[in-house]
């Protein structure tokens, strides 16, 4: 009998490619929280489910994975996560996920860039906007300290912009995060772990042009990227899958998120040969598991699609 996989973001750009990457394998199904995503996928098993705030999300969802018997739950928003965690320890299904350490670590950003400094993987000094008195040149990054996508984030070119972003953006200094910007080509890197730790690949994407979301990119070997996913993994033990953010400037790494989830460009891993959804299935509970080394340089170029419905 095939495996049952529940993911969320169904409105996300990883689909409707892993829904054809899978289901030869694979019962998948997929909720999101817009309802008008069912009508762009009608032969697809799609639930709308109310927003991750909403206090019936964790009980909607443990019923979906009861009634459907859901054997795998594979979150894909951040703030969903630790919910998700939870609910597969009350449910007794395996979930993709990182342990709830790594993903609370990774989801404080400026925790996150500590940490990374400590460690000596990666450094890029760092200050929350309450505390910062220019101590670097612009221009300088601004993002909001908890939060995901492109939201806040913004390249800030001198103390005038520095001073309208808090107005016009309508943050608290103490919820922003301030860095120097650091140029250099950016990366987007899928790692894979499963849930005991055994790192299964590494695929490094090299992003050309990118909207909110990775919109042209190219996966590329990368040996400098590798080794810095492997010392993530020895040091911060993540206990499954996730995927780092960084700037690669003059042969260094300049790490500035960590996502605790699967990339939206897992698609170009597929691509690419690497399908990380079923290596992490495969692998799951395994103490031992054979390092994938070895993938094609794939690019990848999103495009729109015109959906019609009555």
């Amino acid at each position: 009998m095939k495996k049952r996989l529940l993911f969320s973001g169904a409105g996300g750009s990883i689909f409707p490619y892993m829904f054809n990457a899978l289901e030869e394998d694979y019962e998948v199904y997929a909720m999101d929280s817009d309802e008008k995503i069912a009508h762009l996928y009608k032969n697809e098993k799609i639930f709308t489910v109310p927003n991750i705030s909403d206090d019936a999300f964790e009980t909607i969802i443990s019923n979906i994975i009861k009634e459907h018997k859901i054997d795998v739950y594979i979150p894909g928003i951040d703030e969903e996560i630790l919910i998700a965690i939870e609910i597969s320890k009350k449910m007794g299904i395996q979930i993709l996920s990182p342990n709830e350490a790594f993903v609370k670590l990774c989801l404080d950003k400026f925790q996150l860039m500590k940490v990374l400094n400590t460690h000596r993987i990666s450094t890029i000094e760092t200050y929350m906007a309450d505390e910062y008195n220019e101590n670097f040149d612009y221009p300088i990054f601004l993002k909001p300290n908890i939060g995901r996508g492109s939201r806040g984030i913004k390249k800030i070119d001198n103390l005038n912009e520095y001073e309208s972003y808090f107005i016009l953006e309508e943050y608290e200094k103490e919820e922003i995060l301030v860095q120097p910007f650091v140029g250099g080509d950016e990366y987007t890197v899928s790692v894979t772990v499963n849930n005991l730790n055994q790192l299964i690949s590494i695929v490094p994407k090299i992003v050309f042009t990118k909207q909110g979301i990775t919109k042209y990119a190219q996966s590329i070997k990368h040996e400098k990227i590798e080794e810095i996913c492997k010392k993530i993994v020895d040091l911060l033990n993540p206990h499954g899958s996730f995927n780092v953010q960084l700037k690669l400037l003059d042969n260094e790494v300049y790490i500035f998120e960590i996502n605790p989830r699967f990339s939206t460009t897992l698609v170009l891993s597929v691509a690419s040969g690497i399908n990380e959804i079923d290596l992490a299935i495969q692998n799951f509970d395994k103490k031992e598991v054979d390092y994938i080394e070895d993938f094609k340089e794939v690019k990848l170029i999103r495009r729109w699609e015109n959906v019609f419905y009555e």
